[in-house]
């Protein structure tokens, strides 16, 4: 019966067509008489085998193809065959024609012609690759339970669906600071910050059942003496055998990173803090000289209300007065790690310009590689306006005080043993009005200093007016006519506002040659502003003269009107002179001061 249902399976009536068939596999096969002779080979055969159409005609006989112990293995297989017996596959080192031995498994089979076996046909399986990835994979299980039992920066576990841990590596024990029969058949919820435990929990439950929750999340374990670490964890479940499932995961410490973190974040909005309110201008630009990173006084300083005005742009921009040769150098500098402080002027937003101290220090990264530089800019307006103030205030008491003493000189050289009684008389007025208007000089500049300091109010400017008209006559013999002075008119000024009525009237007489010397005064309210007009009948000025009379480079005109220059400016006024009778500048000037209305 064996040999019956043998013949249906392996009777090869048409050899071509099973030959061609074969050529056309991936499978080694050959073909054998009945003593053991290779007959036919197909291509994969030939490659394995290292034989070509010359050698199976030259005759190759199984026995050198294999080793004689195996040749005997061999022969008792295809005996069996022929006596009946069921195919079954053999593992065989077969030798290669240029002696190499390939481990294969080889499986056989009668060709049976009319019911009758006229060779066998056997089929070759190369178990050179498996063999070789077994062995990996052999080397790769041991590598791979070394690396798990002895990680150093992960700790791995296995958890059971009873919420307990049924395996974890000596990195994790550390982590808890705890033994393996600490931890062992616990549930794993024990070593949990109590922050931590439902999220955990929650997350074990649903993945247990299948549901979609993140693999990878951070939470909080304790440790043994008390504190709890940050951890970060990626875990996965898989079904066993037994159906039932199992977490995997692995976790890492990041307790340090966490720390560290929070310290940059720190160190970030301390800095951050520093920059929104420092009173310095701070401007971080790239290797290219643009702008990245701006703080607000910057903006300020420079009239611009936002920092996306300026981020991105060349800083040639709001620098005024350098080219663009002159930044690439001071760039260039930079690079070479120098740090530099200088003076450099601002353009601001509106056209006018800010002298500023600027220190400047380059930026490098971890590598060594220029990444731009910082800068702080100081305003120094101030400072430069208060400079050019003592200057100014020198030179003016130099002029005016050396007038005086000038006048003093004259006086003293009109004395001498022969004077006569009115040389002496004018002698004496010379020296005590040149000595009189030296300490009023002296006493206007100390005067000027004190009120730079005292904040403005709500004053009563016809009081004052009225005041120091009263004196004004009293002491020039002048009474000023004033008229459109309402009743109550309030200003916002300090107690310097009289001198500044004080020095008006004056300018207006002083250097006014004539006999019957007159003072006009006119007010008018203009909007938020109230206008004084003090005109003189006096020789009046030039048009350039008109436009240089309160210049604050002019030193000519003494410390009277630079004293009405400046409280004006403090007061937030204006400041105008026209000809007291328009296109008649012999009829006398006319000096306007518009001053802003207390609410």
């Amino acid at each position: 019966m064996k040999r019956q249902e043998t013949a249906e399976r392996t009777d090869l009536r048409d050899r071509a067509v099973f030959r061609q068939t074969v050529e056309e596999i991936l499978l080694p096969t050959v073909e054998l008489d009945l003593n053991y002779n290779i007959i036919y080979a197909n291509k994969r055969a030939k490659n394995l085998l290292s034989i070509d159409d010359s050698d199976l005609h030259s005759g190759i006989h199984a026995s050198s193809l294999v080793s004689a112990e195996q040749m005997n293995l061999v022969e008792k297989g295809l005996q069996a065959l022929r006596e009946g017996a069921e195919p079954t596959p053999i593992t065989l080192n077969v030798v290669r024609k240029d002696g190499a031995e390939i481990p294969t498994e080889t499986w056989a089979d009668l060709i049976l012609e009319a019911g009758e076996p006229v060779g066998f046909v056997a089929y070759v399986l190369d178990l050179t690759r498996r063999m070789a990835i077994e062995e990996r994979f052999q080397e790769k299980e041991g590598i791979f339970q070394f690396i798990v039992e002895y990680s150093s920066f992960a700790g791995i576990f296995v958890i059971n669906d009873n919420f307990e841990f049924e395996y974890l590596n000596d990195k994790l024990l550390d982590m808890i600071g705890r033994t393996r029969s600490e931890v062992l058949g616990h549930d794993f919820r024990e070593f949990l910050h109590p922050d931590s435990i439902d999220l955990v929990a929650e997350r074990y439950i649903k993945r247990q059942r299948g549901e979609d929750v993140p693999r990878v999340y951070e939470f909080k374990i304790m440790h043994s003496d008390g504190t709890s670490r940050d951890v970060i964890v990626s875990s996965s479940v898989m079904v066993t055998g037994d159906s039932s499932v199992k977490t995997f995961a692995q976790i890492q410490d990041i307790t340090e990173e966490k720390q560290a973190q929070h310290a940059l974040r720190e160190s970030e909005r301390k800095y951050r803090r520093l920059l929104e309110t420092m009173d310095s201008g701070f401007c971080l630009d790239d290797d290219q000289g643009k702008a990245i990173l701006i703080n607000d006084s910057l903006c300020k300083m420079l009239g611009y209300s936002s920092p996306d005005d300026l981020i991105g742009k060349s800083i040639a921009k709001w620098t005024y007065g350098w080219t663009m040769k002159e930044i690439r150098e001071k760039i260039e500098e930079r690079k070479k790690g120098e740090a530099d402080h200088y003076e450099i002027e601002l353009l601001h937003r509106d056209g006018h310009i800010i002298p500023t101290i600027v220190h400047a220090s380059p930026v490098f990264d971890a590598q060594g590689e220029y990444q731009g530089s910082f800068a702080i800019f100081t305003d120094v307006s101030e400072l430069k306006n208060a400079e050019a103030e003592v200057k100014f205030l020198l030179d003016l008491l130099l002029h005016d005080i050396g007038n005086q003493l000038q006048l003093i000189v004259a006086g003293a050289d009109l004395l001498n043993d022969g004077s006569d009684e009115e040389q002496i008389k004018n002698a004496r007025r010379y020296v005590l009005d040149g000595a009189s208007r030296c300490l009023e000089l002296i006493d206007n500049i100390r005067r000027a200093e004190r009120f730079k300091s005292e904040p403005l109010r709500a004053t009563d400017l016809v009081s004052s007016l009225k005041s120091q008209t009263r004196l004004f006559a009293s002491q020039y013999n002048v009474t000023p006519e004033v008229e459109g002075l309402p009743s109550d008119v309030r200003v916002m000024a300090d107690s310097a506002l009289g001198h500044l009525f004080w020095n008006l009237m004056e300018n207006g007489i002083k250097h006014n040659p004539n006999g019957d010397k007159r003072i006009w005064i006119h007010g008018v309210t203009q909007n938020d502003f109230f206008k004084l007009s003090f005109g003189d009948n006096g020789p009046g000025l030039s048009e350039k003269e008109k436009e240089d009379l309160f210049r604050p480079s002019r030193r000519s005109a003494g410390v009277g009107l630079h004293l009405v220059r400046r409280i004006v400016a403090k007061y937030g006024g204006r400041l105008k002179v026209d000809d007291r009778v328009e296109g008649h500048p012999e009829k006398g000037l006319s000096v306007s001061v518009s001053l802003q209305m207390a609410e």
